[in-house]
C-alpha cells in the first residue's frame, strides 16, 4: 500500500496540471467500476477503459487516471507519469535539498523533474536570486567549499553549494533589489575576509537575476563564463559581473579568422615600431582616465604636452583621433580583438 502522505503529495503537484487526474493506489482499481485488473496492465503504457485513460506507474504502484476525451489527455497523463515516477524515487534521486540545487545549476534537473523535486524538498520555485560563483584560483589541499563554507555571510534563503574542489556556487536571494553594485562589493568584502583568514586569492563571477529554479542554471553559466571572458580581457581583475561585459561577450561570439583580419588592420608591421610597449601603455591609461588629457597626464608623470605629442603621432600614422570618441571606440574595439584570436597574432 503506497503511503497517503506520498498520494497526497503528488495530487497536490498534479493539481497544476490542464485537466484533472486521478490517482489511485494499484489495490483501489475497484474505484474504475468495471476497470481493468491491476495485474493485467503494462507500467508505463496508456490504457483505455471505456471513457477513462489509465497510466499504471510501477514506483510507487499507482494507477493515474483522466477523461480520454479532454485535450491532450495523453500528453498530460505521460507527464504526470512522469513527475510521479521522480517523487517515487530512483537510485539517481538526490537526497538532500543542496543535491538538487546542485544538479540544477549542472544542468542536469530540469522541467516537471525538478519541479517535482522543488515541490518535495519544498524549495522556493518562484523567488528573485542571483548566482556567484567563487573560484579558489591556487591550488589548494583544502575544498573551496571548506575555505568559503565558514567565512560566507548568508541571509536565511541564500544556499552556498560545493560545486566541485576550486569552485562554490551561491545562490543569493536578491529580493530586497540587490543591483550589480552591491553585489560586486558583496563579493569584494568576502575575497577581502578570505585573503585575510587564509591567505588564499578568489575569482568571482557574477551571473544576472533569475526568478525560477529552471534559470537558475543559466545564472549558474553566466557566472561562470563571466569569470572565463573577464580573465581574457581584464586581468588585473577579479571579481566579474556578466552584464558588465557586454562588449566582450559580443566580441567572443566573433571567429577567430575575423577578428585576426580586423585585428591585422591597424596592429601590423607597418605600425609596429609605434605601438611599442609605452605607446600601448598610455593609451590603455587615456582610456581608463575617459579621454581626460590631464588626468592621464597626472597617472604617468609626464608633460601635459608629451601625451598630445603621442596621440597626435598615432592620428597621423593610423588617422585615428584616440581625443575623439568615435575613433577611440574603434581603435579599442580593434585592440580588443587580439584577446578574441587564441594565441598572439602574428603581425601582417
Amino acid at each position: 500500500m503506497v503511503d497517503r502522505h506520498l498520494i497526497d503529495q503528488v495530487e497536490t503537484i498534479l493539481s497544476g496540471l490542464s485537466i484533472p487526474v486521478q490517482v489511485l493506489n494499484r489495490e483501489e482499481t475497484a474505484q474504475l467500476g468495471d476497470g481493468p485488473d491491476s495485474e493485467r496492465l503494462t507500467d508505463g503504457v496508456l490504457h483505455t477503459v471505456g471513457d477513462t485513460l489509465c497510466l499504471p506507474v510501477k514506483q510507487p504502484a499507482l494507477l493515474l487516471c483522466c477523461d480520454r476525451n479532454a485535450p491532450g489527455a495523453e500528453d498530460v497523463l505521460r507527464l504526470a507519469g512522469a513527475l510521479v515516477s521522480t517523487l517515487g524515487g530512483s537510485s539517481a534521486r538526490p537526497e538532500t535539498s543542496f543535491d538538487v540545487y546542485r544538479r540544477a545549476l549542472a544542468g542536469e534537473l530540469y522541467g516537471a523533474e525538478l519541479e517535482a523535486l522543488s515541490h518535495e524538498y519544498q524549495l522556493p520555485r518562484s523567488l528573485a536570486r542571483c548566482v556567484l560563483v567563487f573560484h579558489i584560483v591556487q591550488t589548494i589541499e583544502e575544498r573551496a567549499y571548506e575555505l568559503l563554507a565558514d567565512l560566507t555571510p548568508l541571509q536565511s534563503r541564500d544556499v552556498l553549494i560545493d560545486m566541485d574542489r576550486h569552485t562554490v556556487a551561491l545562490i543569493k536571494d536578491v529580493t530586497e533589489d540587490d543591483n550589480v553594485e552591491e553585489l560586486i562589493q558583496y563579493g569584494q568584502a568576502l575575497q577581502e575576509t578570505l585573503m585575510s583568514e587564509t591567505a588564499r586569492q578568489m575569482s568571482v563571477g557574477i551571473g544576472c537575476v533569475c526568478h525560477t529554479m529552471d534559470e537558475l542554471r543559466e545564472s549558474y553559466s553566466q557566472a561562470r563564463r563571466a569569470i572565463e571572458i573577464g580573465r581574457i580581457f581584464r586581468p588585473e581583475d577579479s571579481i566579474f559581473a556578466y552584464d558588465r561585459l557586454i562588449l566582450e561577450r559580443f566580441l567572443m561570439e566573433l571567429p577567430a579568422d575575423i577578428s585576426s583580419e580586423y585585428h591585422s588592420m591597424l596592429f601590423n608591421r607597418r605600425n609596429a615600431r609605434l605601438f611599442n610597449e609605452e605607446m600601448l601603455y598610455t593609451i590603455d591609461m587615456f582610456f581608463k582616465k575617459d579621454l581626460n588629457l590631464s588626468d592621464t597626464a597626472r597617472q604617468l608623470y609626464i608633460h601635459r604636452n608629451t601625451l598630445v605629442y603621442r596621440l597626435d603621432k598615432v592620428q597621423r600614422q593610423t588617422g585615428l583621433d584616440l581625443r575623439s570618441f568615435d575613433d577611440a571606440v574603434t581603435f579599442k574595439i580593434l585592440m580588443e580583438l587580439k584577446k578574441c584570436s587564441g594565441p598572439a597574432l602574428k603581425s601582417k
